[in-house]
């Protein structure tokens, strides 16, 4: 995501992203979730905004299928 204050090359993609929460919520109950770094100022067209807001719900959801 372009609007974080570390930019760092390498990095997981949005879907590697995704089937890690899914796999990990499979195997294990997710007790709390830490969206860090985001930095709206250098945010580019609200792309790391609208990134992370969809990060939180797939992790909200994958909680609550767990319940």
């Amino acid at each position: 995501m372009p609007g974080v204050a570390a930019r760092t090359p390498g990095g997981l993609t949005y879907t590697q992203v995704i089937d890690l929460i899914s796999g990990l919520g499979r195997r294990a109950r997710i007790a709390g979730f830490d969206l860090v770094e985001l930095y709206p100022p250098a945010d580019i067209d609200g792309l790391s905004t609208l990134t992370a807001a969809r990060l939180l719900v797939n992790v909200i959801g994958t909680i609550v299928r767990q319940v």
